[in-house]
């Protein structure tokens, strides 16, 4: 039994150490671009919750509808929260109603359309936001928006339409549209990705708070997180509506 158990042991323990010592090279890596206390953080609560929102995304509706609900339950605790040193309550209540409405209505009504459409959403809201971090740490260059925005850069954001690029063109053979239509909309889908971070950086600075919670280890709140999702997920559903026949539909 006992030498059963050690080749069980030698079986998986190079595995495991591989494993291991790859985790630490992307951490080690991640931090050299970024030096802050929380990147192990961010990296284990993004390995964390990328499998969870993919299960939800392909196998069990139910499960990603009450995602969106709970998602959107923790987003508006977060805007009040934000905004309650605000003058006018009613004016930054009605605003925050509508910027959390439109995206979570969009996503469950691609769910309920596609599942490889909303995949394929988040892939190009994903690899826009981690390409445009390393091209713009990596290469740094005039800033996209220093007012709103120090850290993003030009040089981020061709990052992030690149591989977005890159996604489009993997993605088009799921889909009708052909090639160029996928490369061209997900480039363009990255552009807005990046708008979209930017409007929640301005709500975040008029309300004069660095995150809108802390709910997620290293990044801060679920509308830090899911902040790239806010216009592009209406954009998609817009998409599918105008060239339905481009999604197969």
């Amino acid at each position: 039994m006992q030498d059963k158990l050690k080749k069980l042991k030698n079986i998986f323990e190079k595995p495991l150490d591989f494993a291991v010592r790859c985790f630490n090279k992307i951490i080690s890596h991640v931090h050299f671009l970024d030096p802050r206390e929380n990147t192990k953080q961010r990296v284990v609560s993004a390995l964390i919750l990328v499998p969870i929102a993919l299960y939800a995304i392909f196998y069990s509706k139910g499960f990603f509808i009450f995602l969106a609900i709970a998602v959107a339950i923790m987003m508006s605790s977060e805007w009040l929260d934000m905004i309650k040193n605000q003058s006018d309550q009613k004016k930054w209540r009605i605003i925050g109603f509508f910027y959390i409405l439109f995206p979570i209505y969009a996503v469950i009504k691609i769910r309920l359309y596609d599942a490889d459409i909303l995949f394929w959403m988040f892939a190009v809201i994903w690899a826009t936001d981690i390409f445009a971090f390393f091209a713009g740490k990596s290469l740094g260059g005039a800033k996209l928006a220093p007012t709103i925005s120090p850290n993003k850069t030009w040089s981020g954001l061709a990052g992030g339409v690149v591989a977005s690029m890159l996604i489009g063109f993997m993605s088009s053979f799921m889909f009708a549209g052909g090639v160029l239509f996928f490369v061209f909309i997900s480039a363009f889908l990255a552009v807005i990705e990046q708008a979209s971070d930017l409007l929640e950086s301005k709500f975040k600075r008029i309300c004069g708070v660095k995150d809108s919670g802390n709910i997620i280890p290293g990044h801060g709140g679920v509308l830090d997180r899911l902040d790239g999702m806010m216009l592009v997920a209406p954009t998609v559903l817009f998409l599918i509506t105008v060239f339905s026949d481009k999604f197969g539909g």
